[in-house]
């Protein structure tokens, strides 16, 4: 990121307490940070989580910077010219409270300044020759504002970083208007009326980190040492937040869902029936097809049947006829002659009676 881009982001978190350990203990417990000296600074501690950096912890009566702003967490934002953006706190009524600090091995610069109602926030210039430009907000996904003319904070803020009112949300009761702001469409944070009940150490910025459950990061702040303030409970968007001190008395609030998002359990796979063995499979015996002779059409074979009827009575006429010539002719009756006899059988006519 240039520069110029850095303008408005949230690129960096110090945590500023009076826990010797800077982090350690509380921090590591319930978000899993790792906390280790930085190189070269023994005082300073380097916090960071699985993806990467998550900001830097100073201690209260080991840093001056510490001692000045107290305990706290502190947010610093990018400018592109730091002497510039100076020029524009001090010509809108804040003032500067650390003043411009060179980071070794040419990271950049920064101060931190306190804007017209008493809010400290830092600033911070990359280097213009590479260095660390980028937006390095970590977990930190939302940052809260809270004063006396939360409309005229953002109007010194505005000059200063280029921040929009993007929406206005009404809240009720004696906080008024809650307001968002950000860059273009990206909403960075909120800010509304600071409420009477609020504490004087209750700081001006509040910084939300992201948790994947805000119940379960609440029992693990507690049972780390925190004290829960307020929720958890949702806000418009779906999401849950929880104000809370962490264990040496630093104001902090979680954001994100209220549970972790369970997938439904898979049932498991159905065990696949063994297959039985294949049987060696037998030759399977043709069915035996009678072949039957074409048949003719039943109107064939009556016409067949009578041919065949009429043919045996012609051989049989024949026959006769045949057995007829073949008969001698009897001339003459009774002259010692007689008719051959038929094979067959002569019918007896019976006589009549005379």
């Amino acid at each position: 990121m240039s520069s110029s881009a850095v303008l408005g982001q949230y690129v960096w978190h110090e945590l500023l307490t009076t826990d010797p350990a800077a982090g350690a203990g509380f921090y590591s417990k319930v978000f899993g940070w790792n906390a280790q000296p930085f190189e070269g600074h023994a005082d300073y501690t380097m916090l960071a989580h699985e993806k990467g950096p998550v900001g830097g912890a100073r201690v209260v009566g080991k840093d001056s910077l510490a001692d000045t702003a107290g305990p706290n967490w502190l947010t610093y934002v990018g400018v592109p010219d730091l002497t510039a953006a100076l020029a524009t706190v001090t010509s809108h009524g804040g003032k500067v409270v650390h003043p411009v600090t060179e980071l070794p091995s040419n990271q950049g610069r920064y101060a931190v300044i306190a804007d017209p109602q008493g809010a400290t926030i830092g600033l911070y210039q990359p280097a213009s020759s590479g260095g660390n430009g980028g937006s390095m907000a970590g977990p930190m996904s939302w940052h809260e504002l809270t004063a006396e003319d939360p409309q005229a904070a953002l109007q010194f803020y505005k000059a200063l970083f280029g921040w929009e009112v993007v929406a206005t949300h009404p809240m009720g009761g004696d906080v008024g208007n809650y307001y968002l702001f950000g860059v273009g469409n990206t909403q960075l944070g909120g800010a509304y009326l600071r409420a009477k009940h609020l504490a004087p150490t209750w700081p001006r910025w509040l910084v939300y980190i992201n948790v994947p459950s805000v119940t379960a990061a609440v029992a693990a702040a507690q049972a780390a040492g925190g004290k829960l303030l307020n929720g958890p409970h949702q806000v418009p968007g779906g999401s849950w937040i929880a104000q809370m001190l962490d264990s040496h008395g630093v104001a902090l609030a979680l954001h994100g869902a209220k549970e972790v998002a369970v997938a439904a359990p898979k049932a498991p796979p159905k065990p696949k029936a063994k297959a039985a063995p294949k049987a060696e499979a037998k030759p399977v015996a043709k069915p035996k097809v009678k072949v039957k002779a074409k048949s003719k059409p039943a109107a064939a074979k009556v016409k067949a049947k009578a041919k065949t009827k009429a043919k045996a009575k012609t051989k049989v006429k024949v026959k006769a006829k045949a057995k007829r010539k073949a008969a001698p002719k009897v001339k003459g009756k009774g002259k010692g002659k007689t008719k051959p006899r038929s094979k067959a059988k002569a019918k007896k006519t019976p006589r009549r009676a005379k």
